[in-house]
């Protein structure tokens, strides 16, 4: 960490000369509320990125793969469309666990358990004050979720002094897909001098890329196949927003807010590497249906000594997923006495809902006093009711049932509770430098119950507890050597629950079953890191820089049975991740800005627990699955004006290294780059503008799966690939 040290100084203090009082043309100044008040970024010793209303627009971002893109040290998995995990500095998730970066909505944590189609959201940008990802674990202020850091969505708020309304049209075309076309609006009401509600409303059309075919003999390299249908994954998403505000009287702020999403995709996103680009195989579609609704009511009171907020929130996640499950009975077949071929069609639909109440309490000091603190109180309760039925008439009736084609059936409920308490504070020891120390204790309950049946059934979970309880310091240093610097030294601890397992079969092959444990403990991690942030040449540039080391204990790991395709949450060792992110906006002309960030990544275990030495692909040294080592975006945009209006030219460039996936098996995903760009022209209210995402067409993989409902033995797996080249077109006014 020395020669970390030295470098972020030697980037601090290389423009300090150069510094001056800021320029109309310098970059914009960005308020965030990161620590639970509103700072300026460059202020918050901390990394963070934060990206504007304006930025979301320009650069057409529209939901978390395009955020990961931009941001160092985020990544993500796909779940399906509109809904992915999310990873910071290779701390992630994976199915059954609880997510490991905290994904926030104005005051609303959607911390749902990852059930293997649920993950976080896509949240439309549309009408969004802005965007930030804190890097890092935030357990002191966020909790249990945020182990790897969090993501905050903080929409426009309603507006009483004037009336205003928003709207976007666009269409687009997709490579080797169809059309796809989106409708989004904005309406501020005000209601009275103290008093508006603003009403958004979104829908959008993805066209589909992928084609189906008939499947044939799952075995072999080079299969023969009859095209079903082609562009199966299409999608839908629609959403709807209503907030409004109320100041009774000049200290009190009530906002009640009230959000609702859909996403109805017509298939899923995978593809079979033995078959043609972008086909899967299948007799049957596969489609899913997600909701999500959202009730928050946030009250804020100013005391003088404090800002006292308290923050209700009632939430309710639903998904419905169909899938076509050939493949795993044609993986099955030999464990019951069976010969493949012959195909045997079926299916599996699960179904989760997901309910959750949310109650913070939090007083913030003023700003502007040598002692600042924040402190408060928090509850949630979640609750998951998941099912699962599988099922072949033709696989059934090969074993001799004939009274219905169900072979499996799982009913499942789990309720995670977390109550805990949490206080920050910073001291200004001197002008320039000031220490904080932060503590949170916690108390974490859950429960699991389960029922299986059928021949595919492991044994039923009776009601099972777990019960964990612990603290989330953190400690820095923070150094102002001059008014446009910050310098800071971090150390701060996370940590994410435990909890039950769903149980694994005992007759159908499976390998892990001496491994496999009912109960998983909670996986905390140590972050200690260096950060330097830095303006000059009268704010036209600002460089911040962070470098960090994270030792993570009892790494939770989803594990996939090699021998039947079971999949269970295991403690599977310790790992630790390295890493340095940079990040670089700079004007150097008025017209002229450009754009630079990167990360570099190099998470690897430290040690495998014993019973998975000999069943797991992965051993100590290797990399950790899934986490990008090397992360680069850059870009620029440039601006002509004349009169009132304005034109402007966008490019953007990014390259994701390569990843290493696979806990049980080990493949990696290859390299790849993709360029963005956008020209366009703007008025006082109206906008147009033309864009492209993929611009080279790039056949980005984002995952790779293996396992009986993936692939069959060494002959191919599933992939997932990002959207093929779509240029589109946008109009949006403003009145």
């Amino acid at each position: 960490m020395t020669r970390n040290f030295q470098l972020l100084s030697a980037l601090t203090f290389a423009g300090i000369a150069s510094f001056g009082s800021a320029a109309e043309d310098s970059l914009d100044e960005v308020l965030v509320t990161a620590q639970r008040r509103s700072e300026r970024l460059q202020d918050v010793p901390a990394a963070i990125s934060a990206l504007s209303g304006d930025s979301l627009n320009d650069l057409h971002l529209q939901g978390n793969s395009d955020l990961a893109q931009r941001v160092p040290s985020l990544s993500f998995d796909v779940l399906g469309p509109g809904e992915s995990t999310l990873s910071i500095r290779g701390l992630g998730t994976s199915y059954g666990l609880a997510p490991a970066v905290s994904y926030y909505v104005n005051e609303t944590p959607l911390d749902i358990r990852t059930d293997g189609y649920a993950g976080a959201p896509d949240i439309d940008f549309f009408d969004v004050d802005r965007v930030e990802v804190l890097r890092g674990p935030q357990g002191t202020l966020y909790g249990s979720s945020a182990m790897g850091g969090a993501l905050r969505i903080i929409t426009a708020q309603p507006n009483p002094a004037a009336v205003a309304v928003n709207a976007e049209v666009g269409g687009s075309n997709m490579e080797r897909g169809g059309a796809g076309y989106s409708v989004k609006s904005a309406v501020n009401l005000p209601l009275s001098s103290d008093a508006a509600i603003r009403f958004v409303g979104t829908y959008e059309h993805i066209p589909g890329y992928i084609n189906r075919v008939i499947p044939g003999d799952y075995s072999a390299a080079e299969p023969v196949t009859t095209l079903a249908q082609r562009r199966i994954n299409d999608a839908d998403i629609k959403s709807g927003r209503v907030i409004a505000t109320w100041k009774p009287i000049d200290s009190l702020t009530i906002t009640p807010s009230f959000a609702i999403s859909r996403i109805e995709a017509a298939d899923k996103l995978t593809t079979f590497s033995n078959l043609p680009e972008y086909t899967v195989a299948g007799y049957a579609a596969s489609p899913t249906t997600s909701r999500l609704t959202v009730g928050n009511l946030a009250v804020t009171y100013d005391a003088g000594f404090a800002s006292i907020l308290s923050s209700t929130s009632v939430l309710s996640r639903g998904v419905d997923a169909l899938n076509d499950f050939t493949l795993f009975w044609a993986n099955l077949a030999p464990a019951f006495g069976l010969t493949y071929p012959p195909n045997t069609p079926g299916t599996d639909f699960t179904t989760s809902r997901n309910s959750g109440f949310v109650q913070e309490l939090r007083l913030t000091s003023p700003t502007d006093q040598r002692l600042r603190w924040v402190a408060g109180a928090y509850f949630s309760r979640f609750r998951q009711h998941s099912t699962e039925t599988t099922g072949s008439a033709d696989f059934a009736a090969a074993l001799g049932q004939t009274d219905s084609p169900v072979l499996y059936h799982f009913d499942q409920a789990v309720i995670d509770q977390q109550t805990a308490v949490f206080a920050d504070l910073t001291f200004r020891i001197l002008p320039q430098l000031e220490i904080t120390a932060g503590e949170r204790y916690y108390e974490l309950r859950d429960s699991l119950e389960n029922r299986q049946e059928g021949a595919l059934a492991a044994p039923s979970q009776p009601l099972v507890h777990a019960k964990a309880g612990g603290n989330s310091p953190r400690v820095v240093l923070t150094y102002h050597p001059v008014a446009d610097a910050t310098l800071y030294a971090t150390a701060a601890r996370g940590y994410r629950p435990g909890g039950p397992n769903v149980g694994l079969p005992t007759t159908i092959g499976c390998s892990l079953n001496d491994a496999y444990r009912p109960l998983y403990d909670p996986d905390s991690v140590w972050n200690y890191e260096l950060g330097a942030k830095t303006e000059f040449w009268q704010r036209r540039v600002s460089v911040d820089v962070a470098a960090y080391r994270i030792d993570w204990k009892n790494v939770q790991q989803a594990v996939t049975d090699p021998g039947c395709g079971y999949i269970f949450v295991a403690n599977a060792g310790s790992a630790r991740s390295k890493g340095v992110e940079v990040e670089i906006n700079a004007k150097p002309l008025d017209a002229l800005r450009v754009w630079l960030s990167g990360s570099y990544t190099d998470a690897q275990y430290q040690s495998i627990v014993a019973a998975f030495q000999q069943a797991s692909a992965v051993q100590p040294g290797d990399d950790v699955p899934d986490v990008p080592k090397r992360k680069v975006n850059v870009g620029a945009e440039y601006t002509v004006s004349f009169g009132n209006y304005q034109s402007y030219l966008r490019l953007d460039w990014s390259h994701l290294g390569s990843v290493p996936t696979g806990f049980t098996y080990r493949d990696t995903r290859p390299a790849y780059s993709s360029l963005d760009g956008a020209i366009g022209f703007r008025g006082e209210r109206y906008e147009a503008s033309l864009y492209g995402h993929n611009l080279t067409n790039t056949d980005g993989i984002l995952s790779i799966q293996e396992g009986t409902a993936d692939s069959y033995g060494s002959v191919f797996n599933s992939r997932m690939f990002i959207p093929p080249r779509t240029v589109g077109i946008d109009l949006k006014m403003h009145f």
